[in-house]
């Protein structure tokens, strides 16, 4: 099979987990003995590459300005940029360009934030099936985060349906819709999107998840004469909840804990590091996770808003670290639906100061191990996930066929 796959981005371009997730299957699917490329844009020229077995296709990103350059410019410019991508008909024109000269039997189409959903017009011209994974919000948000003055959203506003109104249009092209939690396909259904997919082939197929350094033989570091540790990966921001993770320990005691911080702040004007003065808190930069997780006991997931399915919890759980998660987006799918003792209501400080509590007091014997997450890990190795969506794609395919 020819699969031809679309991001906003594609290693080693790197903004969030969206594009490790589509190399990773990417790479799956050619372990599994298929043609696979992708597609994603970029600030330079047109570029071609063959990046571990996947044909990558790098097109100019033909809007204003690179996403990169947002901070330097204005509210209204920021807007009008937001505006217009809808209509990116060149963008359009460079993916009918990687159609033609891959010849795809499916495309599947992943986050398009930045991305023109006129792509999924290219697909229908040259009668292709269209197979689309929802990552995050973009085509009913002008964020693509549904988050808004510190809270979730529960409706989509005015300015998000102008900046989203041509995606609610060609959402029509999709023959086949993807959610990597429950929570986020089923908010796009309820919001009126994609009730034209018959049932079957709208599906949860949780991310492929590797963390570099960690195998079936990693022994974790022995943690003994220190302080329990807790940890935070991520972007640190109000929407991420760092700042309610802040708040719980500013609840627990002076002493006997410890967190590390891990990560990128937006920028020095809205750092949080204020907020943690006088506590055992260590903010570290950006490191890599096995660095964070051989150095912690537990990792705290404090997302407000509708996280998707953090990459972060599979991560953690490959190395044997439990994880305290917030009850949002697709935290709990990870975590268990029922299991009290590791989630918490979001944006409760005093909560997550609870579960935190409790740790300290039963210690890190009582922690559970690898054995635990088992069942989460086995659903998200690359070659799993590679095996649903080639069901699926077939499935698609077939039904396709058939209609015609």
């Amino acid at each position: 099979m020819r699969i031809l796959h679309l991001s906003m981005l594609y290693p080693p371009r790197i903004m969030g987990g969206a594009e490790k997730s589509v190399a990773l299957l990417s790479e799956a699917l050619v372990a599994a003995g298929h043609e696979v490329a992708a597609a994603c844009i970029t600030p330079d020229g047109w570029e071609e590459e063959v990046r571990n077995g996947v044909k990558v296709y790098r097109m100019p990103h033909e809007t204003d300005f690179w996403p990169e350059e947002w901070p330097e410019h204005t509210v209204l410019e920021r807007g009008v940029r937001r505006f217009k991508q809808q209509f990116n008909v060149r963008i359009e024109d460079h993916f009918l360009r990687v159609i033609d000269d891959f010849k795809p039997d499916v495309v599947h189409t992943h986050s398009l934030l930045d991305v023109s959903t006129r792509v999924w017009l290219a697909a229908k011209e040259r009668g292709l099936p269209i197979v689309h994974t929802l990552r995050d919000f973009d085509l009913v948000c002008g964020n693509a985060a549904m988050f808004k003055d510190g809270k979730r959203c529960e409706k989509r506003h005015l300015k998000c349906k102008a900046f989203t109104f041509m995606k609610e249009k060609h959402h029509h092209c999709v023959d086949a819709v993807v959610g990597v939690g429950a929570g986020i396909l089923q908010s796009h259904l309820d919001l009126g999107y994609f009730s034209h997919v018959p049932s079957q082939h709208r599906r949860v197929i949780w991310n492929p998840a590797v963390v570099e350094g960690i195998g079936s033989d990693y022994v974790k570091p022995s943690m003994a004469g220190k302080p329990i540790t807790f940890g935070y990966l991520g972007r640190i921001n109000i929407e991420k909840g760092v700042g309610v993770m802040l708040d719980a320990c500013r609840l627990l005691p002076s002493e006997g804990w410890r967190l590390i911080v891990a990560g990128k702040e937006p920028s020095e004007s809205d750092s949080l590091k204020p907020r943690a003065a006088g506590m055992p808190v260590d903010f570290v930069g950006f490191i890599q996770p096995k660095e964070l997780f051989d150095q912690i006991d537990v990792l705290i997931v404090p997302s407000i808003w509708a996280e998707p399915l953090p990459r972060t919890i599979l991560e953690a759980y490959a190395a044997g670290v439990p994880v305290i998660g917030a009850d949002s987006g697709g935290i709990p799918d990870l975590i268990g639906t029922d299991n009290t003792d590791w989630l918490y209501p979001p944006n409760d400080a005093a909560a997550l100061k609870a579960r935190m509590s409790r740790i300290m007091q039963v210690g890190r014997e009582s922690l559970p191990g690898k054995d635990r997450f088992l069942h989460v890990l086995s659903e998200t190795t690359p070659p799993q996930v590679a095996s649903r969506y080639l069901e699926l794609y077939r499935s698609v395919m077939a039904r396709q066929a058939q209609a015609a």
